[in-house]
């Protein structure tokens, strides 16, 4: 029997019970009664997270307060065979905080305190709840600096952030979520409430547990706090926009910047159609440049090197005749070009009757060569598609945009478009999410990047967490 006829034998077998009247007066006095919600449109918010096309009610809402009321919640749900949904912003795109099965989601809004920030020991102590934006502003006034910027950074949580190890724009430089996570307190399915870490540099006193944990898509635990590693705020920050026509200049530019070691914060990219349906989408668009291709370069650190940085850049844009580079060093030319760049999927979504996201990564001295390679591969499905990513780590977001209702196959070509793309990705050794996770939509693509033993491993791990699979059931893979 083949993974994928496995996976859909297993899904069948899932069953849980229903959340009764008499279950809801005992979680009402577990976390109160006003944080517990039960009508339809007050549910509906708790349905979807930001993946198109996606809803499945849960049957009720709780918002918790502290790792005790979960540890009860636990208990209760292990007991009635219940399944539970841990929910930070909702900001997900891949269905990995939606309540497929039913049952409960798990709010954390209400743990949403910066508990502590040390500067002594450069480290951030937060509940789950807290919004990244949020922290990144307020250790901007202490002086320090948590790199991890997301493009839904003013609304996605520190806890999703973990859940998901996101990245950002900012990985080139800095790294993602794993990077900067050093301390974790969680509690277990089991009941358990198991502190890892800590306001640590170094720790080879267990097993990895925070790096299991996190990218764990809240499939293993509640993540009920995080120490987070920050560094001193960076004293200057250019940004730059390169117009280019060809994806050899491309690759000829991004291969000079690696071998001449330049290191750059940031290295995104926004293809032509992607830029014009944004400018049309966005009130009073930042002028960009008439090209293909378009690079945003962000570099930051101490005056000396950001000046290094900038003439070994302009130097390699001298060598290969590039002429269309704009350069915003002042704060409002910045904003308007970042807000513009985390503008492009909702533009994107609002250009057609639906869209499908993906997030593929490859080593990134692949990336021009799968780039490529994918695009004939949906023009040869005539898919309408928009294309933005992360270039300096090798990881693309392909967004396949339904242009009306009434559009024949269209479900059927992206089904088979991806397919492909995920194969050659594989071929070039990479993986067939970066950043977004597996969670619902991913699924049925699992087998296609792991083995057979390699997903068996993974189910004895969540088996050892959540022996009754009642924490996210349904996601990335069924027991």
């Amino acid at each position: 029997m083949s993974l994928l006829k496995e996976e859909k034998k297993r899904s069948l077998k899932m069953s849980y019970r229903r959340v009764t009247p008499g279950i809801i007066s005992k979680i009402e006095e577990i976390v109160g009664k006003k944080y517990v919600l039960t009508e339809k449109e007050d549910l509906e918010p708790y349905s979807r997270d930001e993946t198109p096309g996606l809803s499945f009610f849960p049957e009720i809402v709780v918002k918790v307060e502290n790792s005790k009321q979960i540890v009860e919640l636990f208990k209760l749900c292990n007991k009635e065979k219940i399944p539970l949904t841990p929910r930070g912003g909702g900001t997900g795109l891949t269905g990995g905080a939606i309540p497929v099965k039913g049952g409960i989601v798990l709010s954390f809004e209400r743990m949403n305190k910066i508990k502590d920030i040390d500067r002594e020991n450069y480290m951030a102590v937060v509940e789950p709840g807290v919004i990244n934006g949020n922290l990144q502003r307020e250790l901007a006034r202490e002086g320090l600096f948590y790199p991890v910027n997301p493009a839904s950074m003013d609304s996605c949580t520190i806890g999703g952030n973990v859940a998901q190890s996101s990245s950002g724009a900012n990985a080139v430089k800095y790294g993602g979520t794993k990077e900067y996570v050093s301390g974790l307190e969680i509690v277990t399915p089991t009941q358990d409430v198991i502190k890892a870490g800590g306001k640590l540099v170094k720790n080879v006193t267990d097993y990895k547990l925070i790096q299991l944990v996190v990218g764990s898509e809240g499939t293993l635990a509640a993540i009920t706090e995080v120490v987070l590693k920050v560094i001193p705020l960076p004293e200057v920050k250019i940004d730059l926009v390169v117009g280019l026509d060809d994806l050899s200049l491309l690759q000829s530019i991004l291969k000079k910047i690696w071998q001449e070691k330049i290191i750059l914060t940031s290295i995104e990219y926004i293809e032509e159609f992607a830029v014009k349906i944004t400018k049309e989408y966005v009130q009073n668009p930042p002028f960009l440049p008439s090209a293909h291709h378009y690079l945003m370069i962000g570099i930051d650190g101490e005056e000396g090197e950001v000046n290094e940085r900038m003439e070994n850049l302009e130097k390699i844009f001298t060598e290969e005749n590039v002429q269309d580079v704009l350069v915003a060093q002042d704060r409002k030319q910045q904003e308007d070009l970042w807000k513009f760049r985390q503008s492009v999927r909702e533009a994107l979504l609002n250009s057609g009757a639906s869209m499908v996201e993906e997030d593929i990564v490859v080593p990134r001295g692949k990336i021009v060569e799968f780039m490529e390679k994918s695009k004939r591969v949906y023009e040869s499905y005539s898919l309408k598609t928009g294309v933005y990513g992360h270039l300096g780590d090798g990881n693309v977001h392909y967004n396949f945009i339904k242009p009306s209702k009434e559009e024949k196959n269209w479900e059927e070509n992206v089904e088979k478009a991806l397919y492909e793309l995920f194969k050659i990705a594989i071929s070039l050794g990479g993986k067939i999410s970066g950043e977004h996770g597996i969670g619902l939509t991913k699924k049925k693509f699992l087998h296609l990047a792991l083995t057979r033993a390699e997903i068996e491993l993974l189910r004895k791990v969540k088996k050892a967490f959540d022996p009754n699979n009642i924490l996210n059931p349904g996601k990335i893979f069924d027991l």
